[in-house]
């Protein structure tokens, strides 16, 4: 191992010092001699790359296996012939050219160097001990909530009263959802409206009728009567409003209340009433009063009509919420019954037929959401008889648990939990393993409390063999709290190592980009010069033939690395739509690869190379972005989903601004094509593909957004 990383060393001091040339210098011979000094360290370091590799064949093939990939890469791209050249050109005084070159060395120089450090060996690595870890974590829970049984079990004969308590409570609050179920039956069987707005109805279309029979009679001791008996109904009206729930005080836009605009109608009427009995007597005029009273009566006989209707509707939306309350305490209280049952084995206090009700209720309460009354009572009718189906079971259970806490079979008991003690030390050795391969001192997170909880198991048996299920009862609640620590440490540490893996998996997909960036920026100017130098020939001589395909075999090169990136996205498995900005590119660089091979490096060529540079700087630009972020060194990205953030490899707000950035390309590329011949037809495709994937990822996005929203 440090035989191989003294070729890593000296590779990296040369990376290092391989830098560009400055500006134009008038001492280009000094420069070109230091150029002679990087070729002659690559050199010694091929060499002793080559010589290292032979001494670790027997004793680390996997080392020497990477060194041979490094120095057969380095044979590949021509590294020392590449040198050479530069030299050449710098004491020739091609500056420009031996720049260009410079640049290319650098980054496959960048290209041996991540062979070397085995940068994806390593977050494999670090993926391995996430899955170590993670399967640590599962066994940990299932042990758990064993543990969490036998406590429950042994809690019945450490304190048997405590156990008949629970049942009888939960005894007590099903026999009340009982009794509210079937007062919802009767609620939703009855008619609709309320009896007394309808009596007051009634009051007031006799009042509407015998004042209208005095209009324009003389009658002075009648009409008296009648305002006494409007005032007397005001009366009655203004108590209605007063009793009226808080929801039906006012309606949505903060009017008042329909009864009270009743109550104030009416009382004014009588008033009139009044006013016309005194006009009688006097022999003043009256029938005015007396047809104002006619318009406060017929405004008070409409507001009760709306009160009726809104009393209807607000009978139907409490039906709704109560059954709804109804089904939720009934999901709380089978939760109770699961966890007595878990802690009697072999009896059903009827958790699965409150688990029905809940079902039925549900039923039930979608009918009430749509109005249909009718259509819910058989839904409430099944709920309440599945309740006393559970309530049945539930008496059985209470006489089956007495008699068994009575005779417990405490040796079984103590089987289960030797069973739980010993899964417990399967995973306290896994957690020891771990740390040794690790190379790490001490205990690794949660094993100290996976131990202390081992020890507890072993107290807790001990005591169930004894007879003392008080002191096991102990033992477990300890166990189970020291397991819960660990299981607390144990997802610390996970949330620690993933952030690790997203930066390491975030740096590596930066370099990845800016080296296919650096690529095809420099196969887009020779594409250029290759274009000039084709329109001046008539026929293409070999050399610019062979430019062709050695350009067509760089975009090849990018195509395979997009690959190996859409390989690493699909592993990871949380964006959706960097792995289609990916996808798509690769299928430009292999129409590319084919173009250029055909001596076509025209303009629409050019076009989709400067769109594949305009991508990876958005996509470098991203990355960079949100390794900031992870990294402290930035703010949120506030699309306020920060639980969704840490989760994904990048937030939501960087997909969606690839996603846009696309639909632009999309348009800029349609635009492009306008302006080509004809006979692009299979481009045509290419972009109409282009558009429908768009289309596709936009819908794939909103559902993400939805179900971010659903959570």
């Amino acid at each position: 191992m440090k035989r191989a990383l003294v070729a890593c060393a000296l590779l990296s001091s040369l990376a290092l010092s391989q830098e560009p040339a400055p500006a134009p210098a008038p001492k280009a011979g000094e420069i070109a001699d230091k150029q002679k000094e990087v070729g002659d360290r690559l050199k010694r370091i091929e060499e002793t790359m080559q010589r290292i590799m032979k001494q670790l064949a027997k004793n680390s093939p996997e080392q020497a296996a990477r060194l041979k990939m490094a120095w057969q890469r380095s044979k590949d791209d021509r590294n020392l012939e590449k040198v050479s050249e530069i030299e050449t050109l710098l004491r020739s005084e091609y500056f420009n050219e031996a720049f260009e070159k410079q640049k290319q060395l650098e980054s496959a120089l960048a290209r041996l160097l991540d062979i070397l450090l085995d940068r994806d060996a390593e977050r494999k690595d670090l993926q391995d001990e996430i899955k170590r870890k993670e399967d640590q974590l599962a066994t940990l829970n299932r042990i758990l909530e064993q543990e969490r049984d036998q406590h429950l079990k042994s809690e019945k004969f450490a304190d048997p009263e405590k156990a008949l308590q629970r049942a009888a409570a939960a005894k007590a609050k099903l026999g009340d959802l009982i009794a509210r179920e079937q007062a919802l039956i009767d609620g939703t069987k009855a008619p609709p409206g309320d009896p007394a707005v309808a009596e007051l109805q009634k009051r007031l279309a006799e009042l509407q009728k015998e004042q209208a029979d005095l209009r324009g009679r003389k009658d002075p001791d009648k009409q008296d009567a009648l305002a006494a008996k409007a005032k007397e109904l005001a009366e009655a009206i203004g108590k209605l409003a007063q009793g009226l729930p808080d929801a039906m005080k006012q309606d949505a836009e903060g009017r008042r209340n329909p009864a009270e605009q009743a109550a104030g109608a009416v009382g004014r009427a009588a008033e009139g009433m009044g006013q016309a009995g005194q006009g009688m007597r006097g022999g003043e005029g009256y029938e005015q009063p007396q047809e104002q009273a006619e318009e406060d009566l017929k405004e008070a006989q409409d507001a009760l009509k709306r009160l009726a209707k809104r009393l209807e509707d607000f009978g139907e939306r409490k039906l709704e919420k109560d059954q709804q309350r109804i089904r939720e305490d009934a999901g709380r209280l089978a939760e109770e019954l699961e966890k007595l049952q878990r802690g009697a084995p072999g009896t059903d206090p009827g958790a699965g037929e409150v688990r029905k009700a809940q079902g039925d209720m549900g039923k039930a309460e979608g009918k009430l959401d749509k109005g249909n009354r009718p259509d819910a009572v058989p839904h409430e009718e099944d709920a309440k008889k599945e309740l006393e189906n559970a309530y049945k079971k539930l008496e059985k259970f209470e006489e089956e648990l007495k008699k068994l806490i009575q005779m417990p079979d405490y040796d079984k008991m103590a089987d289960e939990q030797k069973k739980t003690e010993e899964d417990t030390g399967e995973l306290l050795k896994k957690m020891k393993q771990d740390a040794g391969q690790q190379g790490q001192e001490g205990s690794t997170p949660g094993q100290q409390g996976v131990e202390g909880a081992k020890g507890a198991m072993q107290r807790a048996e001990r005591n169930l063999r004894g007879k003392s299920a008080n002191r096991a009862n102990k033992d477990q609640k300890e166990a189970i709290e020291r397991l819960e620590k660990a299981k607390e440490e144990l997802e610390e540490i996970l949330r620690q190592l993933r952030e690790e893996e997203q930066l390491m998996l975030l740096e590596a997909l930066e370099r990845r980009f800016t080296r296919m960036r650096d690529q095809q920026s420099r196969i887009f100017k020779e594409t250029l010069s290759l274009n000039l130098r084709m329109k001046d020939a008539e026929k293409p001589p070999r050399a610019v033939v062979d430019k062709a395909q050695q350009l067509g075999d760089g975009e090849a090169e990018l195509s395979a690395e997009a690959e190996k990136v859409l390989e690493i996205l699909s592993e990871e498995g949380t964006t959706v739509v960097i792995p289609d900005v990916i996808r798509d590119m690769k299928r430009d660089l292999d129409g590319l690869a084919a173009r250029l091979r055909k001596l076509d490096a025209g303009d629409y060529t050019q076009a989709v190379q400067q769109d594949i540079i305009q991508t990876l700087d958005e996509l470098i630009e991203v990355i960079k972005e949100e390794l900031n972020r992870k990294q402290g060194g930035g703010e949120g990205n506030g699309d306020g989903s920060e639980g969704d953030q840490e989760e994904n490899l990048l937030p939501t707000s960087a997909e969606l601004k690839m996603l846009k950035s696309l639909q632009l390309r999309v348009n800029k590329r349609t635009s492009t094509f306008d302006r080509m011949v004809k006979k692009e037809e299979d481009e045509r495709f290419r972009i109409a593909e282009k558009q429908d994937g768009v289309g596709t990822l936009t819908r794939t996005m909103a559902d993400k957004l939805n179900r971010q929203e659903g959570e």
